[in-house]
């Protein structure tokens, strides 16, 4: 009886709870979202930004900010693309749900059943990688991104290199951010499937969904003519544009570009476990398996301190981080590439998830997709601008002092050891590729995939890039028994001599860019 009576009370207490629920969505003003984001558009130099909301199968709010490319100033619409960098990841790991629907792929299956080309540098995790592995970061590989970063090397041999990498971590034990991986994954995709994994995407996700804009290569979404240009900050604070940085050689981990209208149709499918307008794209089951928490993300580093500063617990699903945000469930990935920012969040408690992409790679996309999370969760403002114009600061600050450490530890007076001539040549990696030293109007310039970086002598035969570079990188040479210069190491890669000094040209060595670790990010 006393079961009985506690089943009623409960039934009562949850029904009693629906209609609230449902005004607390309702309620919802976003009214003073266009001052709220336009305030840090302009607080953070974004040239222009795009968003869209969906809460209840609805689209609530979709709206253009500023200017396409500083120079022309078009105004971004609702339609403009923006490059959505490592958003791309749940579109790869959707593709491959499709195809677990089909009995085509298995999460759990062996990444060499898909893709025979493909080993890892690790015997064990070689002989047991799957394509779970791949979309969770537990390979063991570090990020490694100047495998593929600026490179014109394609897909199928970015994949024989990766069994060059040695390993950072033990198989399975720590989570390691690695886009060569959802590379690899994208490619097991297509060839199970018959296909490419571009023409998967098209065919198995942006048809079903209507995404008619949304494309997967630069050169398809350059032909659009509401598209939006990368810009970056100068030294000075100024903003320019810069060209669109080609990754097709890495699509499947971040390469597709959309639009505000296009992705609240993804944000629909996420929601709605799988269905689009009353039409299954797919089961409710791989919906739930890929934004279920797989591997664990350690709070500490740049990911746990720059995305999840709020985050109490962090774990990875396939292709989505799973974050607790002020005691709410958030399931998002941002993405990250030269000039672009982008970020999708789903908020599963209130059925509600958005997107949003800003063409300038800033901290201020951040500030702007937690003020989004706090109007839609009714939370009080966090004063999230003045937490990363600090973290920003703070990060400009450590960089400086690391490079005073450098020139403090300098000791004046110590030459090379042999004339500059001596050091140029060329110098592989079976991993990382190609690196040419030359001899050019009596300097050393590095030329290594897009970089040109003429090298400034530091002490003994240590150099570092110089001004052509966006940040200062130290290059080492090691001489053999013989005197000879054999060997260079280029931010911790040992590239070994294959050739001696020979006349390199170029056209960009004074229009170069240096590489960083891509996120994503």
């Amino acid at each position: 009886m006393r079961e009985r009576a506690l089943q009623i009370f409960l039934f009562i207490v949850v029904v009693a709870s629906v209609p609230a629920a449902l005004n607390a969505q309702q309620q919802r003003d976003l009214s003073s979202l266009d001052q709220s984001l336009q305030s840090v558009i302009s607080d953070w130099k974004i040239p222009g930004a795009t968003v869209s909301i969906v809460q209840s199968d609805s689209v609530v709010y979709m709206k253009g900010f500023g200017v396409r490319d500083i120079n022309t100033r078009q105004p971004v619409t609702p339609d403009t693309l923006f490059d959505i960098g490592s958003c791309t990841k749940a579109f790869t790991a959707a593709a491959i749900a499709e195809l677990v629907d089909g009995g085509k792929m298995q999460w759990d299956g062996r990444v060499d059943n898909y893709l025979p080309a493909f080993h890892l540098s690790d015997p064990e995790a070689d002989e047991h990688v799957t394509i779970r592995d791949l979309l969770t970061h537990r390979t063991g590989l570090p990020g490694a991104d100047l495998v593929w970063y600026g490179s014109s090397v394609g897909r199928d041999e970015l994949i024989r290199r990766v069994a060059y990498i040695p390993s950072r971590q033990g198989f399975r034990s720590r989570f390691e951010y690695q886009n060569l991986m959802f590379l690899a994954a994208g490619q097991a995709a297509g060839q199970a499937a018959g296909t490419t994994w571009d023409d998967l995407v098209h065919t198995r996700i942006f048809g079903p969904l209507g995404m008619s804009r949304s494309v997967t290569t630069v050169a398809e979404a350059q032909k659009s003519g509401d598209v939006a240009t990368p810009h970056e900050q100068n030294h000075d604070g100024s903003i320019k544009t810069i060209a669109w940085f080609n990754l097709d050689n890495v699509a499947p981990a971040g390469a597709i570009s959309s639009s505000a209208r296009d992705m609240a149709k993804w944000i629909e499918l996420q929601l709605d476990d799988g269905m689009y307008q009353g039409k299954r794209v797919i089961s409710e089951k791989n919906m739930q398996e890929m934004h279920e928490p797989q591997m664990v993300v350690p709070r500490t580093g740049e990911i746990g301190t720059v995305f999840f500063p709020d985050s109490m617990q962090l774990s990875y699903g396939l292709g989505w981080f799973v974050q607790d945000y002020r005691g709410h469930q958030l399931i998002l990935h941002p993405g990250d590439i030269d000039g672009f920012a982008a970020e999708t969040v789903l908020i599963p408690e209130i059925h509600a998830g958005f997107f949003l992409a800003i063409n300038r790679t800033s901290l201020g996309r951040q500030v702007m997709v937690y003020d989004i999370v706090d109007k839609l969760l009714n939370l009080s403002d966090a004063g999230w601008s003045a937490h990363f114009h600090k973290l920003e600061a703070d990060s400009k600050a450590e960089e400086e002092k690391s490079m005073q450490s450098w020139e403090s530890k300098r000791i004046p007076g110590a030459h090379p050891s042999h004339d500059l001539p001596a050091y140029a040549g060329d110098f592989k990696n079976p991993a990382y590729g190609d690196a040419n030293i030359a001899f050019e109007s009596g300097k050393l310039v590095l030329h290594f995939h897009s970089i040109a970086s003429d090298l400034d002598h530091f002490q003994y035969d240590t150099f570092v890039t110089g001004s052509t570079a966006d940040r200062k990188s130290r290059v080492t040479f090691f001489v053999n028994g013989q005197g000879q210069v054999d060997k260079l190491v280029f931010d911790n890669i040992t590239f070994t001599r294959s050739a001696p000094a020979a006349k390199h040209q170029t056209a960009t060595s004074q229009q170069s860019q240096d590489a960083h670790t891509v996120s994503a990010r």
